[in-house]
């Protein structure tokens, strides 16, 4: 498969089984989890990889196969904090970097959100926000006032990298927490965007799997850790509407929970200047 370099981000106009062979996993020391997928096997895996959707084209897996790339980067560039950045992502384009890439290997259902992280304007990860899988209030907060953070995934080239600081001293280049801290700061009013019914957004939920990660990015963003939950065999179950629940090899893993509060709601003032500036014609952010 022919190797492309890195691309920088256009802005369009736009109306799973993880012990799998040939997908290797690693943990970088913040806990980000480094997926860097081996080439794909025979039809069959690939049907297997992307479940009932539609196999990516030749050029698609090309684009697929070469995202995040940034082999050559300077970790002393300039501030973090100023070459890090955030766009929102065609759902679809960023669902297949997450499938391919991430150690579960499927995305999500229900109203989502993803991000582009952006690392001096190049594409490097994923976030995607979602409406967590909840019936009942968790820490007192209803379940559709919550959002999860349902999904991470960074290139290795930009993980696992010392910097030293003006103070001579060596930091972690630390592109996760950076990454969630811009996004937990965008994400009420970009949800609100997309879907201006729904109701307001009170606080971010995520669940760390303790076989992978240890939550640190979370505990780095101010996340505070609220419970244990998981580690039960739950589906595969029959619908009453017919049909069977997905079962999943996580299910049966411990998970930590952690819980992020926001200050409070949109106000009512904050969502009339949102809509006021908001485009006519809502634009998505393409890489491919």
């Amino acid at each position: 498969m022919p190797r492309r370099p890195a691309t920088k981000l256009n802005v369009l106009e736009a109306s799973n089984d993880e012990s799998r062979p040939g997908l290797a996993n690693a943990q970088d020391a913040d806990g980000t989890h480094l997926f860097q997928p081996e080439s794909m096997g025979d039809s069959s895996e690939v049907k297997t990889l992307w479940g009932n959707a539609k196999p990516p084209s030749v050029e698609e897996m090309a684009w697929i196969e070469t995202f995040g790339r940034y082999p050559n980067i300077d970790p002393d560039k300039g501030n973090l904090s100023k070459r890090v950045s955030l766009s929102v992502a065609d759902l679809k384009q960023a669902t297949r970097i997450i499938v391919y890439y991430h150690y579960l290997h499927r995305g999500r259902t229900m109203a989502q959100l993803p991000y582009w992280i952006l690392l001096d304007e190049i594409p490097v990860g994923v976030i995607l926000y979602s409406l967590p899988r909840l019936s009942v209030p968790l820490d007192g907060i209803k379940p559709m006032n919550v959002l999860e953070l349902a999904r991470l995934w960074i290139s290795p080239d930009v993980q696992g990298i010392q910097t030293v600081g003006s103070d001579g001293r060596k930091h972690s280049f630390s592109m996760a927490t950076c990454a969630v801290g811009r996004s937990l700061r965008a994400v009420k009013q970009d949800w609100f965007l997309k879907y201006p019914h729904m109701p307001d957004i009170h606080a971010v939920v995520s669940w760390a799997d303790t076989v992978h990660h240890e939550g640190t990015i979370y505990r780095a963003a101010n996340f505070v850790e609220s419970g244990v939950s998981g580690g039960s065999m739950h589906g595969n179950r029959v619908r009453k509407g017919g049909g069977r629940d997905q079962w999943n090899v996580d299910y049966a893993h411990l998970k930590t929970r952690f819980l992020y509060k926001f200050d409070g709601p949109l106000t009512e003032k904050e969502k009339e200047r949102l809509k006021r500036n908001a485009p006519a014609d809502p634009q998505k952010t393409f890489v491919f």
